[in-house]
């Protein structure tokens, strides 16, 4: 008989144990679940705004097309010499890019200013060796790159009798 009680009470305890467990399990999920609940109950219903924006980012283009209004026949911007140069010119000439004589170095322009000042300018507009047809920028006009040679020949240290003017 002391088995048979030993073995009821091993039963009991298992079946209590095993309840307790189950309890605690559903106890936690139903903690859980009114956690879940509250944390729903916060976010604020999706009136489908958050979709169109959502549809509207992953269908916008890549690239949009800008036309603009052209300028009318002799509304020129002038520009002067040095602004030229800090447009265009720069780019090459400042570091003597594919062998864009350097402003400052006079060796490089002497003998560029020896050809004439209208050679200069003429290979400007037209494009000479690497640089192309004024500088790669089609709306500046013959005045703009004759400024902006004579503006790159007073900081290198060549006067030109267009730079007193």
């Amino acid at each position: 008989m002391s088995s048979h009680v030993l073995q009821t009470d091993k039963s009991v305890f298992t079946t209590s144990i095993a309840l307790v467990s189950a309890l605690t399990l559903l106890a936690t999920v139903l903690f859980l679940v009114a956690a879940l609940i509250g944390v729903i109950s916060r976010v604020p219903p999706d009136d489908g705004s958050r979709k169109g924006v959502a549809v509207i980012e992953r269908i916008k283009p890549v690239a949009q097309v800008a036309i603009a209004v052209p300028k009318p026949a002799g509304a020129e911007i002038k520009l002067t010499g040095q602004e030229v140069y800090n447009k265009v010119c720069i780019n090459c000439h400042a570091a003597g890019v594919l062998g864009a004589p350097k402003v400052g170095v006079k060796e490089l322009w002497e003998p560029r200013f020896a050809q004439g000042l209208n050679t200069l300018a003429n290979n400007a507009l037209s494009g000479v060796r690497a640089m192309p047809a004024k500088g790669g920028d089609p709306s500046l006009t013959e005045a703009n790159i004759h400024d902006a040679i004579v503006y790159m020949l007073g900081e290198t240290g060549i006067k030109t009798d267009e730079a007193a003017k």
